[in-house]
């Protein structure tokens, strides 16, 4: 598990650098920490949502949106890649950003039934 967390480690300060002085018309990456199960979103459409772990708050929140190319399968923790495609503003009911998965970076087994998910980064 240590090994895990200096991996992200490395790879965000990896992408930290890269997008530093990035001009905001070119390609923007990030790294995505998926949990194991979905859950319904807290919302009118009923759909269900992917779970984000947010390093900074070290806790996990409802992803509204999908992730092109990503064959999610449930019972692990996903770490992604993802490229950012702007939509615009103009597009009304979808999020900023169309995502689009670049490489998985690891997929670790984890149990649904844990509610919510374990932190990722804790050994």
């Amino acid at each position: 598990m240590r090994k895990l967390t200096v991996l992200l480690f490395l790879i965000t300060i990896i992408l930290i650098s890269l997008t530093i002085g990035c001009d905001r018309d070119e390609e923007h990456i990030e790294t995505l920490i998926i949990g194991p199960y979905r859950t319904e979103c807290p919302s009118f459409s009923g759909s269900d949502c992917y779970l984000e772990f947010n390093e900074e708050a070290g806790k996990w929140h409802f992803f509204y949106e999908g992730i092109q190319g990503f064959d999610y399968e449930e019972g692990f923790i996903w770490t992604l890649k993802v490229r950012l495609e702007d939509r615009g503003t103009e597009i009304q009911d979808v999020g900023r950003y169309a995502y689009h998965l670049i490489e998985v970076l690891s997929k670790e087994e984890a149990s649904v039934d844990e509610r919510p998910p374990r932190n990722p980064l804790e050994d």
